[in-house]
């Protein structure tokens, strides 16, 4: 195994570019990654040193496998729970496990995919995300991929309450400045139904996709809304959970002197 390459499991709420500068920091030496995974998300990260700091762009096409949910029955301005609620629907059309499964099994093969206007996707120098929070028109950008293999795991119908209580908790581990105070409110002021539908999906596709508009895209073609819960990413290219530093065990000392050692002095979106 490249010991240049040092892939690491992130949890959810830590930064996969804050893991990349404390990594950094320790060895002394500039470090990148691969692509970021999403706060509200956990998995595998890959952390570039030495030879391969220069060489990221030769891990761009390996492919990522995802474990995530769909809840249906509402939509944020992210995709995902750590957005403003945009959209609710108060009377859910029944979904119909097939309809589901063939909707999602409809995914396979090229994907033309609209980046997340909450992205890091750099248009004249400027990431979608800073569009949108300035209040600007955010640019229409698209990435071809292909997702070689999606299935449907499980589908069934939840406890709306108990999911609610789960991204909130999530929400609340989340360490920088991503609105949550605003986030949360919106979260309080709605009346959700008593239940939801909610969708488990394995997907393997290639690298820069969005599992968020993955599930923007696979909602609107059932005409419905839904957001990514319980995101897993699995593997990225031949790292797995088994191949990853945990970050409690790699930066065991540094912890153990300051227990705040991944919140950053900052953050961006």
């Amino acid at each position: 195994m490249n010991n240049d390459i040092l892939p690491f499991w992130q949890e959810i709420g830590t930064s996969t570019s804050i893991i990349a500068k404390r990594v950094s920091e320790k060895l002394g030496a500039p470090t990148s990654h691969t692509g970021t995974l999403d706060p509200m998300a956990s998995g595998v990260v890959l952390i570039l040193k030495g030879d391969e700091y220069f060489n990221k762009e030769k891990y761009i096409q390996k492919n990522k496998t995802y474990e995530f949910s769909i809840l249906f029955g509402f939509d944020t301005d992210t995709h995902d729970g750590l957005g403003l609620i945009t959209k609710t629907i108060e009377d859910e059309r029944g979904l119909v496990e097939k309809e589901v499964a063939e909707v999602i099994d409809s995914f396979n093969g090229l994907y033309h995919q609209k980046y997340p206007e909450f992205s890091s996707k750099k248009i004249s120098g400027k990431s979608l995300w800073e569009y949108k929070r300035q209040g600007l028109k955010v640019p229409e950008v698209y990435i071809d991929g292909e997702i070689s293999d999606i299935k449907l795991l499980s589908f069934k119908e939840v406890l709306s309450s108990e999911e609610i209580t789960k991204i909130k908790e999530q929400i609340g581990s989340i360490k920088g400045n991503f609105r949550q105070d605003e986030i949360l409110d919106r979260y309080d002021a709605v009346n959700f139904p008593q239940t939801f539908y909610k969708a488990k999906i394995s997907v393997t596709m290639t690298r820069g996709m969005y599992v968020r508009g993955l599930v923007r895209d696979i909602s609107h073609k059932l005409k419905t809304f839904g957001i990514v819960v319980d995101l897993v990413r699995t593997k990225d290219g031949e790292y797995s959970k088994e191949n990853c530093y945990l970050l409690n065990d790699y930066f065991s000392e540094e912890l153990k002197i300051n227990p705040h050692f991944f919140e950053p002095e900052y953050k961006n979106f």
